[in-house]
């Protein structure tokens, strides 16, 4: 079978989802005959160059990626004109099996595949608008164009791709009839870890609701006093209100925010980190929806984790095995279990063994076999 991805972000970026985009076409490619990526161009180097800068990995022959120039409007409309006819044509050549968007304004142009040329078409959702009236943590009123287009379109699709199964249940309690199937993600590879682990670390975005703040405000409760490495920050003005907040909770010399770095500085970081934090706010978001990629980041080196105790956290999160939890947005109660857990060496490590021997399920390239199979059948 042959399948394309299309993406609407700038490839390469240092955005989430164009990370996650590249290592799911990466887990396709090496199930699939063929898996041609599209992409928003944002280098004038060649994809397999890319791919060994940005990534660390040589491009599999059978990826191909479409970097198409960004539009000169700040509209997708005319990207996604682009790659309908470039598919279009693929699928009349018989070069075509089936398409897998996570963009939600690109779903239009999947039914018309699928009702003039019989390709097989399915929304990887990485979020839920179908019912608005559900949500705590959007402005719905910038977000009633994805609700019109999730109802009209969402019930004509081949299958709908879901990451957590809280996100699954909420579409199928709005879409019965809808095929809906939670695919998991994303450990790319396994790596060794350092015997001598000192950081507790966070990697990701700065973003409010990813709960940084709560991380911070932990520390001074912390009696162990671990050294806190920050891995992310979009900017210098996100980057130096964390270190604001740092230096007025008095833990400024325990912290440091490296900003975004490249894989090989991530591999130094986790090589030498004990315990990785994913302290999440207690939003609709995050309670049902999110698929933290840190998460995977953490199990890839056998780190554990300290979560917030949501609903997702503990599909991905066994409990006391890979990780233990706090209650969102309490800095005493992760202080508590920051202390609790960095006291035990033997259990840090027992667990570590654990999370090697029992997340394959989530590596890219099972997942993309599993695709393979559900796609055939569907």
């Amino acid at each position: 079978m042959k399948i394309a991805y299309v993406h609407t972000g700038l490839w390469p970026s240092d955005s989430p989802s164009t990370t996650f985009a590249t290592y799911n076409c990466l887990g396709l490619s090496e199930n699939f005959e063929t898996c041609r990526f599209f992409v928003k161009k944002n280098s004038e180097k060649s994809s397999d160059q890319i791919f060994k800068d940005t990534f660390g990995i040589m491009k599999p022959e059978n990826l191909n990626v479409i970097m198409v120039r960004k539009p000169f409007f700040n509209t997708n409309t005319f990207y996604f004109r682009s790659i309908y006819k470039i598919l279009s044509g693929y699928a009349k050549e018989k070069q075509l099996d089936a398409v897998i968007t996570r963009n939600v304004t690109f779903l239009p142009y999947l039914i018309r595949l699928k009702n003039k040329l019989g390709v097989k078409v399915f929304f990887e959702t990485h979020d839920f608008f179908a019912d608005l009236s559900l949500r705590d943590d959007i402005d719905i009123s910038k977000k009633r164009k994805q609700e019109r287009i999730e109802n009209r379109y969402i019930p004509y699709l081949s299958g709908l791709i879901c990451l957590q199964q809280s996100q699954a249940d909420l579409y199928k309690k709005k879409f019965p009839c809808i095929n809906a199937e939670v695919f998991r993600t994303g450990i790319i590879r396994y790596h060794e870890s350092n015997e001598n682990r000192e950081y507790i670390t966070y990697v990701g975005s700065l973003d409010p609701l990813k709960g940084i703040e709560t991380l911070i405000k932990a520390l001074p409760y912390s009696k162990a006093r671990p050294e806190l490495v920050i891995i992310g920050g979009k900017n210098n003005a996100e980057i130096e209100k964390i270190k604001k907040l740092a230096e007025d909770s008095g833990i400024k010399s325990k912290v440091n925010i490296t900003g975004w770095v490249n894989k090989y500085e991530l591999d130094r970081y986790l090589k030498q980190t004990l315990i990785g934090i994913l302290p999440t706010k207690n939003t609709f978001f995050n309670r049902y929806l999110t698929s933290p990629l840190k998460l995977f980041d953490y199990y890839s080196y056998g780190i554990p984790v300290i979560a917030s105790d949501l609903p997702v956290n503990r599909e991905l999160i066994e409990e006391n095995r890979t990780g233990i939890f706090f209650e969102s947005e309490n800095p005493e109660e992760l202080a508590h279990k920051i202390d609790q857990l960095i006291s035990k060496k033997d259990e840090i490590a027992r667990m570590s063994g654990y999370i090697y021997k029992n997340t394959g399920y989530l590596l890219w390239n099972n997942r993309g076999k599993l695709l393979y199979d559900w796609i055939k059948k569907n």
